[in-house]
């Protein structure tokens, strides 16, 4: 049997436009519904995983791939080539996912949920792939869970 490719969307926005909060909120509900999701954040500034000093950090600091293992949980911190992509992060992630989010990658040709902050009325127009942009006073959970559902309905 061929395993369902999952479906990829992306939460965008400019900072402070609320990507972070909407996409906890989904997560409760989605997870809560037995879904099984992953998340992968865009960031600029660097990631911090780990507690400095500690055995991991060291490694990875030494130029290793650690892959870290507490009996609960598991991290793995690699090191990325320059032209890392989404694509590479997907396919690091593999199929083993109904849904992926992807907060932030705004020049992604991934279908994108545009968050607009409450001053702006429009999302920035250099932006491709926006199925859906919402404004700060919309019942953003209850909008992205609805094209989710549709979403999924149809892979």
């Amino acid at each position: 049997m061929e395993k369902k490719v999952p479906l990829v969307l992306g939460i965008c926005g400019f900072k402070k436009s609320g990507k972070t909060t909407l996409i906890e909120s989904l997560l409760k509900e989605l997870i809560g519904q037995g879904l099984k999701v992953a998340v992968i954040k865009h960031q600029s500034e660097p990631v911090e995983c780990d507690r400095p000093g500690s055995d991991t950090a060291r490694f990875y600091q030494a130029g290793a791939t650690v892959l870290g293992f507490d009996g609960q949980s598991v991290f793995t911190r690699q090191h990325a080539s320059d032209n890392f992509t989404l694509n590479d992060a997907l396919d690091h992630l593999g199929n083993d996912y109904d849904l992926i989010l992807a907060e932030g990658f705004k020049t992604s040709d991934i279908d994108k949920i545009w968050l607009l902050r409450e001053a702006e009325s429009q999302p920035d127009p250099g932006v491709s792939g926006i199925i859906q942009s919402l404004t700060w006073h919309d019942n953003r959970k209850k909008k992205t869970l609805k094209l989710i559902k549709q979403r999924l309905k149809e892979i």
